[in-house]
């Protein structure tokens, strides 16, 4: 997420910060949490900015502004985990590098990305430093699910929640960047993070599901057998061993059920009119329609089970 995209969709949290600030109010730890990409960790850099930059509100192009964002001014620290765990050493290393006279004036901030990992010997290291903090030092520590920390840690931090990246933002952004409009779509309600939503694309393989979920589900407007559709072009799945991709195919025909649905009630339908615009309102039976997506979410919520992916849909497919 760009700074400008995180002054958009995360107006309030910005603003709470430079109200904070304005009035001498700021604590000297938060706690960030939100999903991947609602821009927790762009919001961490902001603040340093915020402390650090000489303009009134960051200028975001000075060189504080530009080490901090690649990581290189000295009085701002990040953790991350190393594998998918943040150890002791790393915030007795921390603690070390903060007790030492920084080489650079201003505050001091450490920012911990994924604080929730965590092993309990960094954890009890870092409720220590967090018990005495020192004058012009801030932490914030980055989650996505605060229940995962020390209750002693969330208490000592002020809690600020960073809200979903609105849907359209994400269709309107990918179809910006020359996305098929359905991908974009279909990835709106996969990730929230720009980063994910480029592999996506890259690897090519969600248009390949998309196409196949549009054959199967227009296949009895075209008087043709859903089974036979997909046992025609059932390789692909087959050849899926990551379960991910299955949860995304079903995701997908969901969606697409949920368009139908809309076009069945004469509403406006944004999304894969390549099929939807062939099939006439009064072609769709409403409760049929209403009947597969309680079929489908009942079969993708048998994918959390081990189950044989081949048996299971050839029995969706026949059932629908």
């Amino acid at each position: 997420m760009t700074y400008e995209e995180l002054r958009t969709n995360q107006q309030e949290v910005l603003k709470l910060l430079q109200n904070a600030k304005k009035r001498d109010k700021l604590v000297h730890a938060y706690l960030f949490e939100g999903d991947s990409g609602t821009g927790t960790l762009e919001a961490a850099k902001y603040f340093a900015m915020m402390l650090l930059c000489e303009s009134e509100t960051p200028c975001l192009k000075c060189n504080i502004c530009e080490r901090i964002e690649y990581n290189s001014h000295m009085n701002v620290v990040l953790i991350e985990p190393i594998g998918d765990v943040i150890r002791k050493e790393q915030v007795e290393n921390l603690m070390h590098d903060f007790s030492m006279t920084s080489l650079e004036k201003g505050p001091q901030i450490y920012i911990i990305k994924d604080a929730d990992k965590m092993n309990t010997s960094a954890a009890n290291a870092l409720l220590k430093f967090l018990e005495e903090p020192a004058k012009d030092h801030y932490a914030i520590l980055l989650t996505n699910n605060h229940k995962r920390l020390l209750d002693t840690i969330v208490s000592r931090t002020q809690y600020i929640h960073f809200k979903p990246v609105p849907k359209t933002f994400i269709v309107d952004q990918l179809t910006n960047m020359g996305v098929d409009k359905d991908a974009a779509y279909v990835i709106s309600h996969i990730t929230a993070d720009f980063g994910e939503a480029k592999k996506f694309i890259e690897e090519g393989k969600l248009v390949l599901f998309i196409n196949l979920a549009k054959k199967i589900v227009a296949a009895p407007y075209k008087k043709r057998d859903q089974y036979v559709e997909y046992y025609l072009n059932k390789q692909l799945l087959d050849q899926e061993k990551d379960k991910s991709w299955h949860w995304i195919f079903f995701d997908i025909l969901i969606l697409i059920h949920q368009e139908l649905f809309k076009k069945a009630n004469a509403e406006p339908v944004k999304y894969f009119n390549s099929i939807l615009d062939n099939i006439k309102a009064e072609q769709i039976n409403k409760q049929r329609v209403l009947d597969d997506l309680e079929l489908l979410n009942m079969y993708e919520e048998r994918l959390n089970y081990h189950v044989n992916v081949d048996l299971l849909y050839t029995s969706l497919f026949v059932e629908l």
